[in-house]
């Protein structure tokens, strides 16, 4: 009889440890949603900046520094999407899309810094362009993410 009630303790102490993980933890397609969030929040620092800069607002070193921060948190937001795992709702083609996207923006992102550093405004002007095409690329998988969800 002990072993019967060893192994019902077992079985309720696995229930439980599966309960705790299926409530704590986001779902992929939170993560995917929150990392779409952030590179959205950096995309629209970006445009920001570089239009400022284009005008002639803000000063050639704040508009290169801010725009190679950039640069560095959409590195770190793909290596975010790197680390999501894969489920049922986040395929690999999914994340193979949104990583797509985000290397498109900090690409341009960094071509942005460089133009700035060479006060190439006419190149910053282009990729500005250019950013806003990934960026609405961006909002679509947002937006067909969501209506997965």
């Amino acid at each position: 009889m002990p072993e019967a009630g060893k192994l019902e303790s077992v079985i309720n102490c696995l229930l439980i440890l599966t309960l705790l993980a299926s409530c704590s933890g986001k779902t992929s397609v939170q993560d995917m949603d929150k990392e779409a969030q952030n590179i959205s929040s950096w995309v629209a620092t970006v445009n920001m900046v570089g239009d400022a800069w284009i005008r002639n607002v803000i000063p050639n070193n704040y508009a290169e520094q801010t725009l190679k921060k950039a640069t560095e948190e959409l590195q770190k937001e793909k290596d975010k999407i790197d680390k999501i795992k894969l489920s049922k709702d986040v395929t690999q083609d999914d994340k193979s899309v949104l990583l797509g996207e985000v290397i498109q923006l900090t690409n341009k992102t960094e071509a942005m810094s460089r133009a700035v550093g060479q006060k190439n405004r006419l190149e910053v002007q282009q990729k500005l362009g250019e950013l806003a095409i990934e960026e609405r690329s961006l909002n679509k998988l947002k937006k067909s993410s969501r209506a997965n969800q």
